[in-house]
């Protein structure tokens, strides 16, 4: 519970108004309440910043009661990039009961990587307490132990899903890894940059793309120049998991769990001849292809995994990147390992996908239209895009497009073709649930040069 009236959170501290859910826990009519046409509030969604300064108080725009009587602390706030006043009037426990933190960070794509570092952070502080101190640790003691870099970006949404990565990893992981004799670190942070360094040389892979543990738990006098001695990529991952078998040490990978989801756990590549079972339907389901700008695609399966195509933030950038993800988890399973998903393709079905350098119409452009055709004869509209009708509808969009929008459709369908038409005609749905099968594995680093490493996430 975010308890907003300590005076530690000041003037323009930000806060969110819980979700419906959220609401719903704290008292059934709040959420109908606040969410009056007349309040513009939006549950999960509108962020404000505490007013503590009396004379700022005054002739607020809005006065929400929160009890029939109107008694009740009153806690002043304006919207965030808003000058109008409200006065929330109630319980101080209701009060706090209605909001969780927002953090005071920026919403930019240029801070996401502090964010995440905050997350991870975050995490790394709950799962210390509790595993080296058996402790529970509260939001404001999370608050307190954060570098002051990240203060700024602590949001209760971190907060709640790091104690639910915890609980799922209590549920198989209760009597190990526990006690004083451990270190806690984020990935290359210090000890684990041992593992890392001739890993990555031995598997030509980037950091993530072989163990995509955000953080590790490594015993004080573990020895890790074995791996640093190593000959092979193989040796490697077999030293993670008897390192791990022996709770020497441990990576784990973090994603965000959403307030009305659950975690979960699950151990990668702990085998060397068996996959973990995912157990997924991973039959078609729809494509969601952004008909106007050519610019993503998402192929998604029953189950609500799906494989995303896009290009990054530049107009003049003709690389597609590839990601699994699940639809409405709010994260990604992890990015594709770009460099393995042509060799597969090419060994699955004889298709070269286009990549590299700047596409020359002349050439692609009649190839594209050939495989968009088929897709489209394939597949109802409506499960391609919900911005197309029809194939004639995709053509008038295309050639009223500029040159490199054309361009990105070239390379895009390049990709989309082996999965939405391709895995259908060399055989059905069987094939296509076994490339997408292939596919959550290779977003997990469920491969054969994947290193050790347990998933904690939605």
């Amino acid at each position: 519970m975010a308890n907003i009236f300590k005076p530690k959170y000041g003037e323009g501290h930000k806060v969110v108004i819980k979700d419906k859910i959220g609401l719903n826990k704290v008292r059934n009519d709040i959420g109908a309440l606040v969410s009056k046409s007349v309040y513009v509030i939006s549950p999960g969604k509108t962020v404000f910043e505490l007013v503590k300064t009396k004379a700022r108080q005054k002739n607020p725009k809005h006065i929400v009661y929160l009890s029939k009587d109107k008694s009740g602390e009153s806690m002043f706030m304006k919207k965030l990039g808003s000058s109008l006043l409200y006065e929330f009037r109630g319980a101080k426990s209701v009060i706090q009961g209605m909001f969780d933190h927002a953090g005071d960070g920026k919403s930019s794509k240029s801070e996401t990587n502090i964010k995440t570092e905050c997350k991870e952070v975050v995490s790394l502080i709950l799962m210390e307490g509790k595993l080296k101190n058996n402790k529970n640790l509260s939001y404001d003691e999370v608050e307190s132990m954060l570098p002051r870099k990240l203060k700024t970006f602590f949001h209760e949404d971190y907060f709640i899903s790091a104690q639910k990565q915890i609980k799922a990893w209590l549920s198989k992981e209760s009597g190990r890894f526990k006690g004083a004799g451990y270190i806690y670190e984020r990935q290359l942070d210090n000890v684990t940059n041992k593992i890392y360094k001739n890993a990555l040389q031995l598997s030509k892979l980037n950091k993530d793309n072989w163990n995509p543990g955000d953080i590790w738990i490594v015993k004080k006098n573990a020895d890790l120049s074995k791996y640093e001695k190593a000959s092979n990529i193989k040796q490697i991952n077999k030293m993670l998991v008897e390192d791990y078998n022996n709770q020497n040490c441990v990576g784990i990978s973090l994603k965000q769990v959403n307030p009305n989801q659950n975690a979960r756990i699950n151990y990668i590549n702990l085998s060397a001849t068996k996959k973990s079972e995912a157990k997924f339907d991973f039959g078609f389901n729809q494509c969601d292809f952004t008909g106007d700008t050519f610019k993503n695609a998402i192929i998604y399966t029953k189950s609500g995994f799906g494989v995303r195509m896009g290009f990054k933030a530049s107009t003049e950038n003709f690389g597609v990147y590839l990601e699994g993800r699940f639809k409405g988890a709010g994260s990604q399973v992890g990015g594709m390992d770009a460099k393995q998903i042509p060799g597969e393709i090419e060994k699955r079905y004889g298709y070269t996908i286009r990549k590299g350098g700047t596409p020359d119409l002349k050439k692609e452009e009649p190839l594209a239209l050939e495989e968009m055709r088929k897709i489209f004869k394939r597949h109802p509209a409506r499960s391609i895009s919900n911005q197309l009708s029809s194939y004639d509808e995709f053509l008038k969009v295309y050639d009223k497009s500029p040159k490199f929008q054309k361009q990105r459709l070239c390379r895009i369908v390049s990709f989309m073709y082996p999965w939405m038409e391709l895995a259908f005609d060399n055989g059905g749905d069987k094939e296509f649930k076994d490339l997408m099968n292939w596919s959550y594995s290779l977003a997990k680093k469920e491969t054969d040069i994947g290193g050790f490493y347990v998933f904690l996430g939605p």
